[in-house]
């Protein structure tokens, strides 16, 4: 499944310039991570709920455009990667002006933690079996998009 989140650029989102800033890139793709993760058919405080934690443990993105003030911002999210103890999910961000124009791609991977002991424990079985993951060949194109940009200098 590849998630889509529309957003807005708020002012408080961009620089001096006008531009929005780059810090701003992380939280927009985690918005997209935690709608993802509910078009799954979970919350993150239902994760919580049962026991578990996500912290992001590496985040990246390469930057390929701008966006500015009030521009709307599409936000596609997919899984890319699935270990016994860590989930890796890709994000492709869009600024949607008079035509839809790729500005940054990105990932970030979260380990599962245990939220009383807070170590590292293997991907609880509930959160396996929620993921959906549809593979057809817009997916597996979005994900080799994503490892290839990012593998790139």
């Amino acid at each position: 499944m590849i998630s889509e989140t529309r957003i807005r650029v708020r002012y408080s989102e961009t620089d001096q310039m006008g531009v929005v800033y780059y810090a701003n890139y992380f939280i927009w793709m985690e918005i997209g991570r935690t709608d993802l993760i509910r078009k799954w058919g979970i919350t993150y405080k239902e994760i919580e709920e049962r026991g578990f934690l996500l912290p992001v443990i590496y985040a990246s993105a390469k930057f390929l455009g701008s966006a500015y003030y009030d521009d709307e911002i599409i936000i596609q999210s997919a899984l890319v990667e699935l270990t016994k103890t860590r989930v890796s999910i890709g994000y492709k961000i869009f600024r949607a002006d008079k035509e839809v124009k790729l500005i940054c791609v990105g990932i970030s991977d979260l380990v599962f933690l245990d939220k009383s002991s807070r170590k590292v424990v293997k991907a609880p079985s509930f959160f396996v079996e929620l993921m959906k993951v549809e593979d057809t060949e817009e997916y597996r194109e979005f994900v080799e998009f994503v490892r290839t940009s990012l593998a790139q200098k």
